[in-house]
């Protein structure tokens, strides 16, 4: 079979038991090394039409393994702004391309896609944005961009942070990067079931120039259509002249009284996740990062 017809074959299938049932018929060994040869030419999309190919080999190296390679899933998302799609592993790191998406009269466009280095393909440099900023994509007229089906759950905890280059903000900084790479270790994100992808709990330290609220937590909305809860920890410069101690207990109480908020909103509306069980891991990452420090 060419690999026209055996790619067509693929795409033909509407369902994954349709996919599944059309891989049957291969040698898993040689099928995972032809999945993952076509996947490399579609790697670096340059339109709506390559990227469904590319969900469609990685959904396909799912159902048959990946065996010695990184796996990565062809993920979309809206990610408040625009649609953005990329590959992303178990630790949710890119890979390969990553790019956004413009929705114009003539369909979807590819924009400003940056590339990042993956362990298969270590001869690939990876780049930044500006290095096709000025590059016209080809508008393809579609629906929607796909998104891998059968995709692995991610560690939902996303913590990001604002602020300037200031001791609170450093101090706050630092307990971050520290719990993020317990909760890596930590979490089972296909334990807690499907209706929560993103619990973002975001920093907002003081800016240059700019007076800082006093120190507190803010809850936002369970966002149902985006499967995603929102927390926002503000603190001030005052937080630099607290001990680490402080500092890490202010960090870690904020979080678990957001989960806690997470519980109550989804108890409400009915919604089901297993919140005790993501509560006790992220707490099981706090406790390993306090034993890290000593405390």
């Amino acid at each position: 079979m060419n690999n026209n017809t055996f790619s067509a074959g693929i795409m033909a299938a509407e369902t994954l038991e349709d996919l599944a049932q059309y891989l049957s018929a291969f040698a898993v060994k040689e099928l995972r090394t032809r999945l993952f040869d076509e996947l490399k030419q579609h790697v670096e999309y340059e339109d709506a039409d390559q990227w469904a190919v590319a969900v469609r080999l990685c959904e396909s190296l799912a159902i048959v393994g990946w065996g010695e390679l990184e796996r990565v899933d062809a993920v979309s998302h809206f990610n408040g702004d625009c649609w953005n799609t990329r590959f992303i592993n178990g630790k949710n790191q890119s890979r390969f391309r990553e790019g956004s998406w413009s929705k114009r009269k003539a369909g979807w466009v590819l924009r400003n896609p940056s590339y990042h280095l993956s362990p298969d393909l270590p001869d690939t440099p990876g780049h930044d944005w500006q290095r096709y900023a000025s590059v016209d994509f080809p508008a393809v007229a579609c629906a929607s961009l796909p998104s891998q089906r059968n995709y692995q759950a991610q560690m939902p905890v996303i913590m990001g942070m604002y602020g300037s280059d200031n001791p609170s903000c450093l101090a706050m900084n630092e307990i971050r990067l520290a719990l993020m790479a317990q909760l890596y270790e930590s979490m089972r994100p296909a334990q807690y079931g499907e209706n929560l992808e993103y619990f973002y709990f975001t920093l907002h330290g003081p800016a240059i120039s700019e007076e800082s609220p006093a120190p507190h937590l803010k809850v936002a909305n369970y966002n149902a259509n985006q499967r995603s809860f929102s927390a926002a920890l503000y603190f001030d410069q005052t937080l630099a002249s607290w001990s680490p101690g402080q500092q890490r207990k202010f960090y870690f109480d904020s979080l678990l009284a957001a989960i806690d908020a997470l519980e109550e909103k989804l108890r409400k509306r009915g919604i089901e996740y297993d919140t005790q069980a993501f509560r006790a891991d992220v707490t099981a990452a706090i406790q390993a990062s306090m034993r890290a420090q000593g405390e």
